[in-house]
């Protein structure tokens, strides 16, 4: 296979905007100059995106961990071809890692919760079942879903990772996960009304003490999660956190959680 070496113009012309970013999966084939792409990618190509010869692409492949800037070489009833210009590693995960780990809502509401979270950056996405949980017996069905979504959103923002999606858990056992001791368990609590997020960074800083990674963080269903399981959650080392006197829809309060927590944590 050709090695192709590393080329600062790829960095330079990816702030344009102009060239259009997609994930490869595990049947793309990378074959010295040329990557095939095949399957469900290559008809959205084709038929969506709608890819002529000599148009430009970004291809994100995340088992080379490489990032490709390619030319379509041609387009066949089955794949798409691309030309391989010039390639790079994929860039480090920033730090700290984010982890959500969101109750099951309203399908639609928790579909726009997972693109705009991705959007925003965050690394992990847990779906979790509780007992005021609004779906429950089709959720698992909702994975490949939820993980299309999210690799479109991190297309469409131009991100080298998509964040992992995991399967539906129940909050008890989430909560008694082992966690190690670099990480932190924010938990969202309309009962906190004085903890901010920024202040816990803060406070960590003053005290010494290291840059926690990973960050997780916890947030309910409408209306919250049960005094049982809050709880619960408490005893297990997560910490309350209020984020605003207004009480907000379960979504919004996941995307400005996961903002506020990257803002504090990578400033």
């Amino acid at each position: 296979m050709t090695r192709h070496d590393d080329n600062p113009a790829l960095d330079d012309e990816q702030g344009s905007g102009l060239v259009p970013r997609y994930f490869l999966d595990e049947s793309a084939r990378v074959d010295d100059d040329l990557i095939t792409i095949t399957g469900g990618k290559a008809n959205r190509l084709k038929r969506v995106m709608r890819v002529r010869r000599d148009d430009p692409l970004e291809l994100v492949h995340p088992i080379t961990d490489r990032l490709y800037r390619a030319s379509v070489e041609r387009v066949t009833r089955d794949d798409v071809i691309c030309r391989i210009d010039a390639s790079r590693p994929l860039e480090p995960l920033p730090s700290p890692r984010i982890v959500l780990s969101a109750s099951l809502i309203r399908p639609q509401r928790y579909d726009f919760m997972i693109e705009k979270a991705t959007e925003l950056g965050v690394d992990e996405i847990r779906p979790v079942w509780s007992q005021r949980a609004i779906i429950r017996g089709d959720a698992a069905q909702r994975l490949h879903r939820w993980r299309r979504l999210a690799t479109e959103a991190a297309e469409q923002c131009r991100r080298e990772y998509r964040p992992e999606i995991h399967a539906p858990v129940e909050v008890v056992d989430l909560i008694q996960e082992s966690a190690g001791p670099s990480t932190l368990r924010l938990l969202a609590s309309a009962l906190e009304p004085d903890q901010r997020i920024a202040p816990i960074f803060q406070q960590r800083r003053q005290q010494g003490l290291s840059e926690p990674d990973p960050v997780h963080l916890l947030i309910g269903p409408e209306g919250g999660y049960t005094p049982e399981e809050a709880d619960l959650a408490r005893s297990h080392g997560w910490q309350p956190i209020s984020l605003g006197n207004r009480p907000l829809r379960a979504e919004t309060a996941a995307i400005i959680a996961v903002a506020l927590t990257l803002e504090a944590a990578r400033s």
